[in-house]
């Protein structure tokens, strides 16, 4: 997964410098390029680790985490674990909007799409 996640250059493997054998479950992946693509292997992350596919020690290791799905399912919190900060995207007519990155394009709209579409049907 590491060695894929590399040659396609869309996430960065970070590993712990105490330990540079450390096997690839335990690697954090961090967004690089801020694109949908990396939202969309965020969400599947988030989405086997919260369906128990993965152990309980990989919770550390996700980037980005669902937090709420507003009432009107036109909001969707996120919580960006690396940097601590909570991200609203905004559904319009459809279209997602980030208010941190202030496009409609980058990793959280990407993880909120497969969000919506994957949890609302």
């Amino acid at each position: 997964m590491k060695e894929e996640a590399e040659s396609n250059n869309k996430l960065m493997s970070i590993l712990p410098e105490n330990n540079n054998s450390l096997n690839d479950e335990f690697a954090i992946s961090e967004i690089k390029n801020n694109n949908v693509e990396e939202g969309i292997e965020c969400f599947t992350h988030w989405l086997s680790i919260s369906d128990g596919n993965c152990g309980e020690d990989n919770r550390r290791n996700i980037h980005l985490t669902l937090t709420t799905i507003g009432k009107e399912k036109n909001k969707i919190l996120l919580h960006d674990n690396l940097n601590n900060l909570d991200i609203e995207v905004v559904f319009t007519d459809g279209v997602p909007f980030c208010t941190l990155c202030h496009t409609d394009d980058c990793a959280h709209t990407g993880f909120a799409i497969c969000a919506k579409l994957s949890l609302l049907g």
